[in-house]
């Protein structure tokens, strides 16, 4: 089956995130129980505020020697990051520069978080077509 959009890729798919108080230690936890490598960070109201992804644990936290148990994710999160509409094209994901800046796309449905797009998800034959128009667009 050919994959056409980024609602099919995230179709079935549990959100996975946790508010801006929650601590790294219990954010990396669930990152492990549920396989992911990054969660979206919600503020009040449910708004996105950010993404917690295992290179900001990393850079951000273990480099640094910070506690992660006692450090909110809100200190170390990517903050306001790129993101796309669940009705958008796949190639709007592309050019948001998706597996090029960062791996992980936060995505709206409607200004609601619902998921995350990772660049691993996104066909290798789309990526290809899309790096392809990029050279022949220049």
């Amino acid at each position: 089956m050919l994959i056409t959009s980024i609602r099919e890729i995230l179709a079935g798919r549990p959100l996975y995130s946790v508010p801006e108080d929650a601590s790294v230690a219990e954010t990396c936890r669930q990152m492990a129980e549920h396989a992911t490598g990054a969660v979206l960070v919600l503020g009040p109201g449910g708004v996105l505020a950010g993404v917690l992804t295992e290179r900001d644990v990393v850079c951000r936290v273990v480099a640094e020697g910070r506690d992660a148990a006692e450090l909110p994710v809100a200190q170390v999160m990517t903050r306001d990051p790129v993101s796309v509409d669940i009705d958008d094209a796949l190639s709007d994901a592309l050019a948001a520069r998706i597996g090029g800046s960062f791996r992980h796309l936060p995505v709206l449905d409607d200004g609601v978080p619902v998921g995350i797009l990772s660049a691993r998800e996104i066909p290798a034959d789309y990526r290809m077509m899309f790096e392809r128009f990029q050279e022949l667009s220049h």
